[in-house]
């Protein structure tokens, strides 16, 4: 059984991505940037952004999601401008996916706006403790990342 430590660390968590995944939260950010991109097609970009070229199985497979899901956003993301399809070099048959400039540009507004929110959320929190917030959210990730291979 848990201790209280780990019952109220998991409850946090939890809070935390259910404000995170609210619409209404969302919809303030959207009209904040005047960004009017989904939090799917958000985390299409980031992924796209961060991983490189790749075809829309792996886009998909990534974020856990079917292949059509996965075409439909891609498609949507690039007649917006925000990715462009290329030819995969090994197998001219598969397309793969990469962010535009206009792309990397919103992803970073949006960004920088939930930052800016975070920051405002953790203004009157001394430095030093924000530090050590920063370091051990870092150490919760990388642990749980580790645990998540074992299992």
């Amino acid at each position: 059984m848990p201790d209280d430590a780990v019952a109220r660390i998991s409850q946090a968590v939890g809070d935390l991505l259910r404000l995170s995944a609210s619409e209404r939260v969302h919809a303030a950010r959207q009209a904040a940037t005047g960004i009017s991109l989904t939090r799917t097609e958000l985390r299409f970009l980031g992924v796209v952004d961060e991983l490189g070229p790749k075809p829309v199985t792996e886009v998909g497979a990534v974020l856990h999601l079917s292949q059509p899901t996965a075409s439909r956003t891609l498609r949507a993301l690039e007649d917006a401008g925000f990715v462009q399809r290329g030819v995969d070099q090994r197998d001219g048959r598969v397309a793969r996916y990469e962010i535009t400039p206009a792309g990397r540009q919103v992803r970073r507004r949006f960004e920088a706006y939930m930052a800016s929110q975070l920051d405002v959320a953790l203004a009157d929190m001394p430095a030093d403790r924000r530090e050590e917030l920063a370091q051990l959210l870092e150490e919760l990730v990388a642990r749980a990342y580790a645990g998540d291979r074992v299992s």
